[in-house]
Protein backbone atom coordinates (compact mmCIF):
# COMPACT_ATOMS: atom_id res chain seq x y z
CA UNK A 1 0.00 0.00 0.00
CA UNK A 2 2.99 2.17 1.02
CA UNK A 3 4.38 2.04 -2.56
CA UNK A 4 1.01 3.00 -4.12
CA UNK A 5 0.70 6.39 -1.88
CA UNK A 6 3.79 6.66 -3.39
CA UNK A 7 3.36 6.21 -6.83
CA UNK A 8 0.26 8.54 -6.62
CA UNK A 9 1.85 11.04 -4.86
CA UNK A 10 4.66 11.23 -7.32
CA UNK A 11 1.63 12.37 -10.03
CA UNK A 12 -0.47 14.47 -7.73
CA UNK A 13 0.08 17.90 -6.88
CA UNK A 14 1.68 18.21 -3.33
CA UNK A 15 2.97 14.64 -3.10
CA UNK A 16 2.61 12.09 -0.80
CA UNK A 17 1.14 14.03 2.00
CA UNK A 18 -1.10 15.90 -0.74
CA UNK A 19 -2.39 12.80 -2.26
CA UNK A 20 -3.62 11.22 1.29
CA UNK A 21 -5.22 14.41 2.57
CA UNK A 22 -7.28 14.28 -0.39
CA UNK A 23 -8.72 10.68 -0.15
CA UNK A 24 -9.39 11.65 3.40
CA UNK A 25 -11.20 14.89 2.53
CA UNK A 26 -13.38 12.34 -0.26
CA UNK A 27 -13.95 9.65 2.83
CA UNK A 28 -15.67 12.45 4.98
CA UNK A 29 -17.16 13.77 1.89
CA UNK A 30 -18.63 10.81 0.81
CA UNK A 31 -19.56 9.66 5.06
CA UNK A 32 -21.54 13.02 5.49
CA UNK A 33 -23.34 12.70 2.36
CA UNK A 34 -24.15 9.09 3.32
CA UNK A 35 -25.24 10.49 6.81
CA UNK A 36 -27.50 13.34 5.26
CA UNK A 37 -29.01 10.69 3.14
CA UNK A 38 -29.68 8.25 5.91
CA UNK A 39 -31.46 11.26 8.08
CA UNK A 40 -33.69 12.28 5.12
CA UNK A 41 -35.10 8.88 5.19
CA UNK A 42 -35.89 8.42 8.48
CA UNK A 43 -37.56 12.24 7.90
CA UNK A 44 -39.21 11.51 5.15
CA UNK A 45 -41.95 15.06 5.43
CA UNK A 46 -38.86 17.05 6.48
CA UNK A 47 -38.42 18.92 3.14
CA UNK A 48 -42.22 19.74 2.18
CA UNK A 49 -42.70 20.26 5.54
CA UNK A 50 -40.17 23.01 5.62
CA UNK A 51 -41.53 24.39 2.11
CA UNK A 52 -44.78 24.59 3.17
CA UNK A 53 -43.45 26.47 6.56
CA UNK A 54 -41.49 29.11 4.56
CA UNK A 55 -44.50 29.34 2.22
CA UNK A 56 -46.78 30.33 4.62
CA UNK A 57 -44.13 33.01 6.03
CA UNK A 58 -44.23 34.78 2.71
CA UNK A 59 -47.81 34.42 2.82
CA UNK A 60 -47.99 36.02 6.04
CA UNK A 61 -45.44 38.86 4.97
CA UNK A 62 -46.92 39.74 1.63
CA UNK A 63 -44.08 38.06 -0.18
CA UNK A 64 -44.33 36.23 -3.41
CA UNK A 65 -43.70 32.46 -2.04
Amino acid sequence: MAARVRQCGARSRGGASGYLERLVREDQLREGVDAMARWYAQHPGYAEDAEAERAAAADELGESA
